[in-house]
Order: C-alpha cells, then sequence, then structure tokens
C-alpha cells in the first residue's frame, strides 16, 4: 500500500469488509459507531507497520483502480497482550474476544519456534471483481513479504467459510476450530452466523 493511499484503503475496509465479515455482520458492527471508530484506530496501528497489500486495476503499467486489500500485521513475542475488557465498543469487544479465543487455543510461537509469524486483520475484495481469484493472489504475496523479513510463519483465524476455504487452498492448514456455539458462556450470541466456527489456519515459508 502507498501511503498516500492509506485513506481510501482504510475506507474500503470500513465500507465492504465489516458490511461482508460474518461476526461483524451478526454482531452489527457497522451500527455501532464506538466499534467502528475503535476498529479503524486499530487499522490505522496496523498500518503504520508499512506491510498491508492493496490491489489495483492496471492500465499502462500504472496502477488504477482499487480493488482489493489486506491488512498484515507482524505479531512477536514481545507484544503486549491487549486488555479486551476494556476495549471501547460492546459489538467489537465481543468480537475480538471470539478471534482471541481461537488463537489461544494453539501457541503458534510455541508450535512453530518461531517468535514472531504474520497475521492478518482483514481482506477485501470489491463485490464487482469477486470471482477471479484476486483474495488468493494477495494472499500469494505474503510468501515474498515472509521471505523479505525473515518470518517463518502465517496464521491467521479465518471467519467466513469461503475464506477458509481460499486459505486452505493458498497452502494454509488447519490447527485448531472454535465452534461459535462455545462463545455462549461468555455472553456472545453468534447463533444465526452463516459460519459455524473460527478456524486457526497457518502455514510455513
Amino acid at each position: 500500500m502507498e501511503p498516500t493511499d492509506r485513506k481510501r484503503c482504510l475506507d474500503m475496509m470500513e465500507d465492504t469488509f465489516l458490511n461482508d465479515e460474518p461476526l461483524c455482520q451478526i454482531l452489527d458492527i457497522k451500527s455501532d459507531i464506538e466499534s467502528v471508530t475503535t476498529i479503524r484506530n486499530n487499522w490505522e496501528r496496523f498500518a503504520d507497520q508499512g506491510i498491508c497489500i492493496a490491489c489495483y486495476t492496471e492500465e499502462n503499467g500504472a496502477p488504477q483502480e482499487l480493488v482489493g486489500f489486506n491488512i498484515l500485521v507482524v505479531k512477536t513475542k514481545d507484544d503486549e497482550e491487549e486488555d479486551i475488557d476494556n476495549v471501547a465498543g460492546e459489538a467489537w469487544r465481543k468480537l475480538l474476544k471470539t478471534l482471541v479465543a481461537a488463537e489461544k487455543l494453539v501457541d503458534v510461537f510455541k508450535y512453530y519456534g518461531v517468535d514472531k509469524y504474520l497475521t492478518s486483520s482483514g481482506l477485501t475484495v470489491l463485490p464487482e471483481h469477486r470471482g477471479q481469484n484476486i483474495g488468493a493472489k494477495i494472499i500469494a504475496v505474503r510468501e515474498a513479504i515472509c521471505k523479505t523479513f525473515g518470518i517463518k510463519a502465517a496464521a491467521t483465524v479465518f471467519t467466513a467459510s469461503s475464506s477458509q476455504v481460499l486459505a486452505a487452498k493458498c497452502g494454509y492448514h488447519q490447527l485448531a476450530v472454535l465452534p461459535y456455539e462455545n462463545m455462549l458462556p461468555n455472553g456472545i450470541d453468534l447463533s444465526g452466523c452463516d459460519t459455524s466456527s473460527a478456524i486457526l489456519m497457518a502455514r510455513t515459508y
């Protein structure tokens, strides 16, 4: 992502990803302004790492229309654990607790014997450009990023069935499954979600 395109890319995530992602839908994230603000602030912080991926149409070798975007983040063993109970935005707090519950099913650092790994905080492609394998190509770029920065593993919690299938096609394998019904004791009702579980998936490079 070019720094000059940062706002356009994050606007696309807010407009498209928050509408499409299953947990965002079931928790009605877009109606919770505080949650949207918190998510946007998180994305801004992640974008500061400088490894987000943007996909464009091309004309005469130059990028034109923005059609896809992926927020990538490097997690390290030294990262401070977020105090989820004090995260602003009730809907986002519930979603975040679900993602963290899935992540904690397997210690990725220990599993791969690494002190850092690449993860994602959302990938979206504009509806009118779907069905062209753009998502797979965006995921494929992670290999070059990992090799450039000496990152040996990538792991992400995939929440949509379509993204879970796509990840498997891109070489990711399943590390753990979190059925959404398991979140009910935490006061998080995800029933009605069109995906039954979140899957922690990973691969090495």
